[in-house]
C-alpha cells in the first residue's frame, strides 16, 4: 500500500509515535475527525481524547491525548499535544482510582476555572481508560 501518512505524536517531553499509517483520527475540538491519504492541508486544535490510527497492514493503534493542535500538509501529520500516552504507559486501575477523585473533587468544587481544569483532566484520564479497553 502505497498512499500512506506519515504521522507523529510528539509532547514537550518526548515524541510518542512517528510511523507510516493508512488513517487516523483524532479529537477535534467541535467533533473527531480523519485524516486520509491526500487530506487538504489544515490546522486544527485538539481536546483531550483518543488518536486512533489504522497502520498499513490494517492494525488498529490507539493513543490518549490531551489538549494540543494537529496539522496536516502534503501527507504527512503532526499530533502536537501536551500529553500523550500508549496503552503501555497507563495504568487502568491507579487511572480509575484518580479519575473517582476527580468527580468528586469536581461536586465540590466552587470556582469556575476550577472546575474547567477538573473536566479537562477528567477528559484526560476518560482517554486513557479507553484505550486500555480497546
Amino acid at each position: 500500500m502505497d498512499k500512506l501518512l506519515d504521522l507523529e505524536i510528539v509532547t514537550p517531553q518526548r515524541p510518542l509515535f512517528q510511523g507510516k499509517i493508512a488513517s487516523v483520527t483524532v479529537p477535534g475540538e467541535l467533533a473527531p475527525f480523519q485524516i486520509l491519504f491526500n487530506h487538504a492541508p489544515i490546522v486544527s486544535t485538539l481536546t483531550p481524547g483518543v488518536v486512533a490510527a489504522k497502520d498499513e497492514n490494517g492494525n488498529s493503534l490507539f493513543f490518549a491525548v490531551g489538549t494540543g493542535f494537529v496539522m496536516v500538509q502534503e501527507n504527512k501529520v503532526w499530533v502536537c499535544v501536551d500529553k500523550a500516552f500508549s496503552r503501555n504507559d497507563v495504568d487502568k486501575t491507579q487511572t480509575e482510582q484518580l479519575l473517582a477523585e476527580l468527580k468528586s473533587k469536581l461536586l465540590h468544587s466552587k470556582s469556575e476555572k476550577e472546575k474547567a481544569e477538573i473536566a479537562t483532566r477528567i477528559a484526560e484520564l476518560k482517554a486513557q481508560i479507553e484505550i486500555c479497553e480497546k
